[in-house]
């Protein structure tokens, strides 16, 4: 296995229960994840994206198939030798699972004392991982004392203490809010990539697919790539739109997937972004709020796809009113964070040329950037 591999698998199958009972949940799992990647699961639930991890995190022994892990088969591997791999992964859930009557230093301890990591200098590592993730000042508080956030940093910081291999988190946003969540996901993403490790995240928020290097899938127990789910998807979503408006239904389409791309221009797709994407789809389209959040992730999984589309979208129809909107939307988007990059505007003219459009068609003052607003970042 190549050296810079830290998990991979091959066929993997897995089923609860026996005989009449027995129910498949994995189907022929196969990927490897190198070092320093950092990996989204994503699918319903009851797909077996708990199960696929626990699997990885030898939390579950593997019946079928190979799981290799730090260059360890996890496949009929003795104890002692699932022990050594578990001590090399950090784990992040979806709960701090905190013991309340320890304080946060004492906490992120404990990680050490159980990963059978010694030292002498104990106390200043998990002085060092504490003030890595903000939390310096908030050592000898004791959980009851902390917010949501706080305490979901203080789990990542008992993940990471042992400077793991490999990072498995499992929900870690769901019970925060949206800036909570997301300054969560991003501490994840520099501290994994500073210490090299592995990162499977799962996750139902669409909100942080962009800190990924990769999407994968699982659906029905089958890993999907995601240019077939944005397949599936955007067949889904244009018989949504054809729903509220037949004729405009293509146009619609397009104009999601053309947000979706500036937003991700600069490569991280900011919440004043994502909220001025979402105001632009509901007045524009007139769709509930389920529904503008089911088109927005299906642009920004088409997006980061780079697959190609239905011809229809590609072909939509526009009069000058749509076209002016179209190029003034836009822009909005590109200066929703306060200031349109490089990228973003190099983007809105590569869109424009596409569509046969003229970027500066709306460069009226209000309508779109003009030139002294057109700068870096």
């Amino acid at each position: 296995m190549d050296a810079g591999v830290r998990i991979a698998l091959e066929d993997v199958s897995y089923s609860f229960g026996k005989g009449a009972l027995e129910k498949q949940i994995l189907f022929d799992i196969g990927t490897r994840i190198q070092g320093g990647e950092i990996v989204i699961l994503t699918g319903p639930s009851g797909s077996g994206k708990t199960t696929l991890l626990t699997l990885i995190g030898a939390l579950r022994a593997a019946q079928t198939g190979s799981v290799r892990v730090l260059g360890q088969e996890l496949l009929s591997a003795k104890e002692k030798s699932l022990i050594k791999v578990r001590r090399k992964i950090g784990y992040i859930f979806q709960s701090h699972n905190l013991l309340d009557s320890l304080t946060i230093s004492q906490n992120v301890q404990m990680a050490l004392q159980l990963g059978d990591v010694k030292g002498r200098n104990d106390k200043q590592r998990v002085a060092a991982v504490l003030q890595r993730v903000g939390l310096a000042e908030h050592e000898h508080k004791f959980p009851a004392e902390l917010s949501g956030g706080q305490k979901q940093r203080a789990g990542i910081a008992r993940a990471l203490v042992n400077r793991p291999q490999i990072v498995l988190a499992d929900e870690p946003t769901a019970s925060l809010d949206k800036q909570s969540g997301r300054a969560v996901v991003e501490l994840i993403q520099d501290l994994a990539r500073e210490d090299g490790s592995a990162v499977i995240l799962v996750t139902h928020d669409n909100r942080i697919l962009d800190v990924a290097d990769r999407i994968l899938h699982l659906e029905d127990g089958h890993m999907k790539s995601l240019s077939e789910v944005v397949s599936e998807g955007t067949s889904r979503m244009l018989n949504l739109l054809e729903k509220h408006d037949p004729n405009a239904a293509n146009y619609l389409a397009a104009f999601s997937f053309a947000l979706a791309r500036i937003a991700y221009a600069d490569g991280k797709v900011s919440d004043s972004e994502r909220d001025e994407m979402r105001r632009i789809l509901h007045e524009v389209a007139k769709l509930e709020a389920a529904e503008v959040d089911f088109i927005m992730e299906m642009s920004m999984m088409q997006r980061r796809a780079k697959a190609g589309i239905d011809n229809r979208i590609n072909n939509p129809a526009f009069d000058n009113e749509r076209a002016e909107h179209f190029i003034d939307s836009l822009y909005a988007i590109a200066q929703a964070d306060g200031v349109a990059s490089s990228e973003e505007l190099i983007e809105i003219e590569s869109i424009a040329a596409e569509f046969g459009l003229t970027p500066n068609a709306s460069s009226e003052p209000g309508s779109a950037l003009d030139t002294n607003q057109r700068r870096d970042n």
